[in-house]
């Protein structure tokens, strides 16, 4: 007689699914119903709709007191500063070495060539210069820096021209003669450039004509001529044949 034979196990695959929870099952209304909910205010805005902006700040919308105040402060550190930063009223030129410069001149051309000696203090000079002027004369041009502030320039040419004289004293108005310690001076006022000359011309071609012009007051100018005075050549330079040009 045959053994009836053991029931198979199922297989795995006949095995009944396991359960699964639906996925939109409301929870039950035995709970706590505000555990499955959101905060209205917390959810997103609706899609397609902005977000509301926020309010502007009342600090940015400005007044119009508020802007005078503002501009009143602004123009207050605006003030400070001008007053604090040092301004330049002008520029000081330094001082050249007239009479030395003169003195070579004077050894170059065989010229009598006159600066003024023991004006004191206050007066300096700041140009020295040999070259071609008005109508291409040689000319020996010096400016100095008077005591008040103002500049006295002093020209010097042999064989000066009409034209010369002219430009020298910027075309002023002969307005007589001036004796200023025991020389004789012609006078011309340039009244558009507020300006004074003296001139003594000289006579033949070594005669050198003198022009000391500028705004300085008349006081000053006279102080100035008053010291005109002959420099002793520059030892040691040879002097040089005069040039013409045309």
């Amino acid at each position: 007689m045959s053994t009836p034979s053991t029931p198979s196990t199922p297989s795995s695959e006949s095995a009944a699914p396991e359960s699964v929870a639906p996925e939109n099952v409301a929870p039950s209304s035995g709970g706590d119903s505000s555990a499955g909910q959101q905060d209205p205010e917390s959810q997103p805005a609706p899609v397609g709709q902005p977000a509301p902006a926020a309010p502007p700040s009342r600090y940015s919308l400005g007044t119009f007191p508020n802007m005078i105040r503002s501009m009143v402060v602004i123009g207050l550190f605006v003030l400070a500063l001008v007053a604090i930063v040092p301004r330049i009223t002008s520029v000081e030129r330094p001082a050249v070495d007239a009479a030395g410069k003169a003195a070579q001149v004077a050894a170059q051309t065989s010229l009598t060539v006159l600066v003024p000696q023991g004006l004191g203090k206050g007066w300096v000079p700041t140009v020295a210069t040999y070259m071609p002027g008005s109508d291409q004369v040689p000319t020996f041009t010096t400016v100095w820096t008077t005591p008040s502030g103002a500049d006295i320039a002093l020209k010097q040419a042999a064989g000066a021209t009409p034209g010369w004289v002219n430009r020298s004293v910027n075309d002023g108005v002969a307005a007589g003669t001036v004796t200023v310690s025991g020389r004789s001076f012609e006078k011309f006022v340039a009244s558009s450039v507020n300006q004074i000359a003296y001139v003594a011309k000289g006579s033949g071609p070594k005669g050198v004509t003198v022009v000391a012009s500028g705004t300085a007051p008349e006081d000053e100018l006279k102080a100035f001529v008053a010291a005109l005075a002959p420099v002793k050549p520059a030892a040691g330079v040879t002097p040089v044949p005069s040039k013409t040009t045309g």
